[in-house]
């Protein structure tokens, strides 16, 4: 017998389905997922799970938002209390080390859902869930630039392309099993690179040296690897 959720808001109702629908799609994946499934890890009958959401695509979809919105509140909230743009970017890419170690099932529902990504629905709503982390982080390198801490050279849409990538990178290396070989010493290492690529270097510092791309930008991965032990 099915064991039903005591009666709530309809608001905390749905965020229940959302949070459960979230570790259940992870769990399996978006094709093999039925309504009857989800229903029942909400604590729900399917007629009612219908009643807030028309179909297991707009579930799944609304799951994929209700992540990226959670994940960019945690970022906002880490700028409004850390002043330097740098540090801001070191503590959200720690952050996220951190959270894939305590075994979250947003990485897994991520995949899934880029696998789904020839559906149009599901790859928009993946294109405006990076777009939005894409969009915060030029932002925080805009700052850094304005306040003379990052290169005005640096590209801002490519740094901050970069710094999601090293976030795959590390979403493979958890899920593969290899987080032994690269341990959090080895991502704090991977993020002082990254930063001491775009860091503005004091006055009279050596300037990176060779070819310079077209424009005379210096590529992020032809800088030195200045400040690592």
């Amino acid at each position: 017998m099915t064991t039903r959720a005591k009666r709530r808001p309809a608001q905390q109702r749905k965020r229940l389905i959302l949070e459960t629908a979230q570790a259940v799609f992870a769990a399996s994946n978006y094709t093999k997922v039925g309504t009857a499934e989800l229903a029942k890890a909400a604590g729900i009958s399917e007629p009612a799970l219908y009643r807030y959401f028309s179909s297991k695509k707009e579930l799944f979809i609304s799951t994929l938002e209700a992540t990226a919105a959670r994940l960019l509140d945690i970022w906002e909230r880490i700028a409004s209390e850390v002043v330097d743009p740098l540090e801001i970017i070191r503590a959200i890419g720690l952050g996220y080390y951190d959270h894939l170690r305590s075994r979250s099932p947003v990485i897994k529902l991520l995949f899934q859902a880029i696998s789904e990504a020839d559906d149009e629905d599901i790859r928009q709503t993946l294109h405006d869930n990076f777009a939005s982390f894409i969009r915060f982080l030029e932002e925080t390198i805009t700052e850094g630039k304005r306040r003379g801490l990052i290169r005005p050279d640096v590209d801002t849409t490519v740094a901050a392309w970069q710094f999601m990538a090293t976030g795959l990178a590390l979403d493979v290396i958890h899920l593969l099993g290899f987080d032994e070989e690269i341990d959090r010493r080895s991502v704090e290492d991977w993020g002082r690179l990254y930063l001491e690529s775009i860091r503005e270097k004091p006055i009279g510092a050596d300037k990176p040296e060779g070819r310079l791309a077209a424009g005379g930008t210096v590529p992020l991965w032809e800088s030195p690897r200045q400040g690592l032990p």
